[in-house]
């Protein structure tokens, strides 16, 4: 009779942690950010001498609050001129985000191209009081 106990048990604490195991991936899934859940673009690509004025917009396309670094580049032709980052906090779902950086370019500037990329950063950036 202890056998049989020992093996329902047993059989009870494995489907026990399989739900677990469930659960903690659908939540994980349900609330980190979807594929595709943001968009950058830029909105402004203004060359004046050794400095670029980059504007891009991000929307958040997912279905919570996220922050967003955004990698900016300028570039001629596949000739890197010079690259920036920016960051934007607190992106509700749905809403879109606008920024302008400032990059320093270096080397022949002749048609430049503007770049963005956004990737989700939900951390604490800026300045923080003690």
């Amino acid at each position: 009779m202890a056998g049989r106990r020992f093996r329902y048990w047993t059989i009870g604490l494995t489907g026990a942690g399989a739900l677990l195991v469930g659960t903690a991936v659908a939540l994980v899934l349900s609330t980190g950010p979807a594929p595709g859940g943001s968009a950058a673009t830029v909105t402004a690509c203004e060359v004046t001498g050794g400095l670029a004025q980059v504007g891009y917009a991000v929307t958040n396309r997912d279905g919570v609050e996220h922050g967003y670094r955004v990698l900016v580049t300028v570039v001629t032709g596949s000739t890197p001129l010079g690259w920036g980052q920016s960051q934007v906090n607190r992106v509700a779902p749905g809403q879109t985000a606008t920024a302008r950086v400032p990059v320093t370019v270096k080397g022949t500037v002749t048609h430049p191209t503007c770049t963005v990329h956004a990737e989700v950063n939900d951390g604490r950036s800026g300045h923080h009081g003690a």
